[in-house]
């Protein structure tokens, strides 16, 4: 009931505009058998009507569009959120297991120094490659993980913008807009009656 409240002078003044408009052009011709002011006030009617009509039929679908995406938009940002904190919870794994790989390294060497001199170089070595494929790859798996999150992220805030734009595209029409598109609705009107 609201929003009929809302829209009724809306309606009116519109309805007085269209009234103004027809009145004015009907000015100068004369000798018309119908009663201009009769054939105003029935078009007024009609369009009343039909303005009822299309009020009747499509307000609850745009509502429940704007409803839906609402909660579309809504959900897009709690997953992107949820993403968010799960890349840095990984994150901070993998920073934890490289700080590990340090100490992993010198556990080796101190057990590889109660081995014979020979064997300790050999171990030596073979922990060093080790530890340096450890690294690299933990580092490298951990700089995909990280990729691949700000990716999805990214993709994800790049989906919402383009929804956002669109939303504020059409959202964006201004009195002057809608004052345009009246008038070219009258004169359009106006030149097929």
């Amino acid at each position: 009931m609201k929003r009929f409240e809302k829209i009724v002078p809306i309606l009116v003044f519109l309805m007085l505009a269209v009234v103004a408009v027809c009145i004015a052009a009907e000015g100068g011709e004369g000798g018309g058998e119908e009663n201009p002011v009769f054939t105003m006030i029935w078009r007024i009617v009609n369009f009343v009507i039909l303005m009822a009509l299309l009020w009747k039929l499509l307000a609850d679908k745009i509502k429940t569009y704007f409803v839906g995406r609402r909660q579309e938009l809504a959900q897009m940002i709690q997953d992107a959120d949820q993403a968010k904190a799960d890349a840095e919870r990984q994150y901070a794994e993998y920073q934890q297991k490289l700080s590990n790989v340090d100490k992993d390294i010198k556990e080796i060497k101190e057990a590889i120094m109660g081995e014979l001199e020979g064997e300790k170089q050999r171990i030596i070595e073979e922990g060093k490659i080790a530890a340096d494929r450890i690294v690299a790859q933990a580092k490298w798996t951990a700089e995909q993980e990280v990729l691949k999150a700000k990716n999805s992220l990214r993709n994800q805030v790049i989906d919402m913008a383009g929804d956002m734009a669109a939303g504020l595209v059409t959202n964006s029409m201004t009195a002057d807009d809608q004052k345009r598109l009246i008038e070219e609705y009258l004169d359009k009107v106006g030149k097929e009656h």
